[in-house]
């Protein structure tokens, strides 16, 4: 699996999605599914030169094709189990009527199979609009005998309504009606009703039929058996035919979802300003956006960092203070290179990436009575034996045991990655990690400690190299109210590199 459930919830891509939804099953099923469509170079050429050409697509036409789609349904069922009655191949008429319309307006970016001739068999057995309404000669036959016998009858129904209206002196609301007791008893006597039910000194009495109109509703009966007969045995050639076009259908099916998803991207490309991703030995972000955290700052009235980040095979290590945006970087990364798999634009100046087979994300915490250190080592060793090249996000990894051993953990972890060939982004509080680190990155400083926000104290631009000398925490902790006394000692250990024995400062 490319994305597993920790990982997508992980890098929020559902989120990130979100205002940009198909109007088809078969593009939420691609959204449910999440499956990559860039999987070597042959597929990702293939599929940018035909979304270049939807990128260029006018607005109006646009809305044309949502149009289409939005009115062709779903036919994935009855593909699959098969067509048998009128509510099946109504389905599939207004598909087909649909899919024909898409075509007409397609042309040159998508290649939909052609349902010509299927349509034209629909529609000489149902009629040339997207409604379904059987018309074969012998049904249409049937159904004119079938209006005259009923007209018959309607005719001598109102001519027995009137001689019971004119004779009784009253007026009849249909063919039943409901009455006193004393009126029920002389229609009664004369032989002109019959009883439907009777109750609380009333009758509910229905019009008696003559011999006529017995004999006509027997005609009546026996041609509704016959266009049921002929209905059956129009849908089973209907059924037939349609068995020869399921392959056709299929096609269409993984097409409209195609299109569908295109204009998600089309949407996406337009009002994020993305950028085409390229495929690269190494993962290069310029100016790159995690989306929901860009939209929390436009909400919130807040400065948004955008990433600029090269990394090469093995390990790129994060570090800085919390709250400096190390965990938000994994997931920028981690949705990126999503996006770039799922065919999408992403939110960069410009962007580009290695393919990978799997993304992944070291999860931590308690689960099934796992204690926070054995899921994490247990979820290592589980990405670390998962075949294939992958990207990997791991966040302060060691931090759920001693610190003492949690960094040689750490530490160990890195030597062991740097020699495989997945790309690993790997945030940490541990100095000899970050000294030890070959590619390492700074994220947030501090900026104006005169802030009364948080999140406006600190500079969240990523810095390429080691600084570790910064103790950012203990200025933070000052500026939150922890006591000057106590801030004071912790800066005697600092300056004294007497924390557990360690040089908090490195070269």
């Amino acid at each position: 699996m490319f994305l597993d459930n920790v990982t997508r919830c992980f890098v929020m891509i559902d989120e990130i999605l979100t205002s940009f939804q198909p109007v088809t099953e078969y593009g939420k099923n691609f959204f449910k599914e999440l499956c990559p469509v860039i999987r070597n170079e042959k597929e990702y050429h293939e599929h940018w030169e035909r979304l270049q050409r939807v990128l260029k697509l006018d607005k109006s036409i646009v809305q044309q094709i949502k149009h289409q789609l939005a009115s062709l349904g779903c036919i994935k069922y009855q593909v699959e189990n098969g067509f048998g009655g009128i509510g099946d191949f109504a389905k599939l008429k207004r598909f087909v009527y649909h899919t024909l319309k898409l075509s007409d307006l397609t042309k040159g970016i998508w290649d939909l199979p052609d349902l010509t001739n299927l349509w034209t068999f629909l529609a000489d057995l149902t009629s040339e609009s997207s409604s379904f309404y059987l018309q074969s000669k012998e049904i249409l036959d049937l159904r004119k005998k079938y209006l005259h016998i009923s007209g018959q009858i309607e005719e001598k129904l109102k001519y027995l309504k009137e001689e019971i209206e004119k004779r009784f002196s009253i007026r009849l609301p249909g063919d039943e009606f409901t009455c006193n007791e004393e009126l029920g008893e002389r229609l009664l006597k004369e032989n002109l009703v019959e009883v439907v039910r009777r109750s609380n000194e009333k009758y509910h009495l229905r019009i008696k039929y003559t011999q006529q109109i017995v004999e006509l509703s027997e005609q009546l009966k026996i041609v509704e058996d016959q266009m049921k007969d002929e209905e059956e045995f129009v849908l089973k050639k209907l059924s037939e035919e349609v068995n020869d076009f399921l392959d056709t259908l299929r096609l269409c099916e993984k097409s409209v979802q195609q299109i569908d998803i295109d204009l998600c991207r089309y949407y996406f490309y337009n009002e994020l300003n993305c950028c085409q991703p390229q495929i690269s030995d190494n993962l290069v972000i310029k100016k790159g956006r995690f989306v929901p955290v860009v939209n929390y700052c436009e909400k919130n009235g807040y400065t948004y960092y955008p990433v600029n980040i090269d990394a090469s095979q093995g390990v790129t290590v994060l570090y800085g203070p919390n709250m400096g945006g190390k965990t938000t970087l994994l997931r920028t990364v981690g949705s990126l290179v999503v996006l770039m798999h799922l065919g999408f634009p992403v939110p960069c100046e410009t962007f580009s990436s290695p393919i990978f087979e799997f993304v992944r994300y070291l999860s931590k915490g308690e689960e099934l009575g796992l204690s926070s250190f054995a899921k994490e080592i247990s979820s290592f060793a589980e990405v670390i034996e998962t075949k294939g090249r992958k990207l990997i996000l791991i966040d302060e990894f060691g931090s759920t045991t001693n610190p003492v051993e949690g960094e040689a953990l750490a530490l160990a972890a890195v030597e062991y990655l740097n020699k495989c060939d997945d790309f690993v982004f790997f945030t940490t509080h541990y100095p000899k990690v970050v000294k030890h680190a070959s590619n390492v990155y700074m994220c947030g400083k501090l900026k104006d400690l005169d802030e009364l926000d948080p999140h406006k104290m600190i500079d969240y631009t990523l810095e390429k190299g080691k600084y570790l000398g910064q103790n950012v925490a203990t200025t933070l902790a000052k500026r939150f109210g922890l006591p000057s006394q106590i801030v004071e000692v912790a800066q005697r250990f600092l300056k004294k590199e007497d924390l557990c024995g360690e040089d908090l400062h490195g070269q």
